[in-house]
C-alpha cells in the first residue's frame, strides 16, 4: 500500500513538474515574452557579425541548437534569422483542412513528416494575399543520391528518424535536404540540411551543409509555440548582394513554411 501510494506521488509530482516545464512562461525569455503575447509573432534578422539565437525556447532542444549552428569561414556571407510564434489551436482548427477534434504533438510531427504536401506550396504573397508557387515538386527520397519518389515518412512517434526530400524550388532549381526529427514529450524539433549545392545566376551560393532550417513545435496548452530558424553560410559572387539575396530568400520561405503549417491540420 505504501508502495502504491509512493508511486502515485511520485507520477503527480513528475506531471506537474512537466506540465511547469511547458508554460509558455518557462520557455521564453522575459524580454520577449511580453511581445509574442501582445503580437503573436517575434522576428529577429542578426547583422552579419551576429550569429547568437535570442528566441530558442527553454527546452532540452536548445543546447542541440546552439552547439549545431553553421560555421562561418572569412569568406562566407553569413545570414541568422529567428521567428517565434505563438499559434492558438482555435486558429489551427479554423484554418486547417482535416478539422481535428485535438491539436496535438503527434498532428504536428505528422505534419512536417508530410514533405508530399509541401507541393504546391506559395510565397512571396502581395498585398491582396496571392503568393507564387514555391516547389512545383516536393517529395521524400531514399537518399541523397536518389531522385525517386518515396511515400512520406509520417507515421509513429517522429524521435531519431532521418529522412530525405527533393524541391524543385522556383529560385534554386533542384534541391535535396537530409531531415533529422527529434519527438519527446510535448515538443517536436526538426532540421532540414542542405544536401547539395544550392545554385544562382550560374554559381554554387551555398554549399552542401551550409544552409539549416530549424523547427520547434511546443504544446503550450491552448496553444502551439513555433520556434523557426535559418542559418546560413553563403558563398561570396562578384557584383551581386549576397547578403540581401539571401535574407530576402529565406525570409519569404520561413513566411511561406509559417502560412503552409496553418492549414495542414
Amino acid at each position: 500500500m505504501k508502495k502504491c501510494m509512493f508511486l502515485a506521488v511520485l507520477l503527480v509530482g513528475c506531471l506537474a513538474a512537466f506540465a511547469q516545464e511547458t508554460k509558455l512562461e518557462n520557455l521564453v525569455s522575459g524580454n520577449y515574452l511580453n511581445e509574442l503575447k501582445s503580437k503573436g509573432k517575434i522576428e529577429i534578422i542578426h547583422e552579419a557579425n551576429d550569429t547568437s539565437l535570442s528566441l530558442i525556447p527553454n527546452t532540452p532542444y536548445k543546447s542541440r541548437i546552439e552547439s549545431e549552428k553553421i560555421a562561418k569561414g572569412s569568406k562566407n556571407v553569413p545570414f541568422v534569422a529567428e521567428f517565434l510564434y505563438l499559434v492558438p489551436k482555435s486558429e489551427l482548427k479554423e484554418k486547417g483542412s482535416q478539422k481535428l477534434d485535438a491539436v496535438t504533438i503527434d498532428e504536428v510531427s505528422k505534419v512536417f513528416r508530410s514533405i508530399s504536401k509541401m507541393q504546391g506550396m506559395q510565397y512571396d504573397f502581395n498585398k491582396a494575399g496571392k503568393g507564387k508557387v514555391l516547389y512545383e515538386k516536393v517529395y521524400m527520397i531514399s537518399d541523397l543520391n536518389s531522385n525517386s519518389a518515396i511515400p512520406d515518412q509520417n507515421t509513429g512517434n517522429a524521435d531519431g528518424q532521418v529522412s530525405y526530400c527533393y524541391q524543385d524550388d522556383d529560385v534554386y532549381g533542384d534541391l535535396k535536404f537530409k531531415l533529422n526529427y527529434h519527438q519527446s514529450n510535448n515538443v517536436l524539433y526538426s532540421t532540414f540540411l542542405l544536401g547539395v549545392p544550392m545554385n544562382r545566376f550560374g554559381v554554387k551560393a551555398v554549399d552542401p551543409s551550409n544552409l539549416k532550417i530549424s523547427i520547434m513545435a511546443i504544446d503550450v496548452g491552448d496553444s502551439l509555440l513555433l520556434y523557426l530558424t535559418t542559418d546560413v553560410a553563403a558563398n561570396s559572387i562578384p557584383l551581386v548582394n549576397v547578403r540581401k539575396e539571401v535574407q530576402d530568400s529565406m525570409i519569404t520561405r520561413m513566411d511561406a513554411v509559417y502560412h503552409w503549417f496553418l492549414t495542414q491540420f
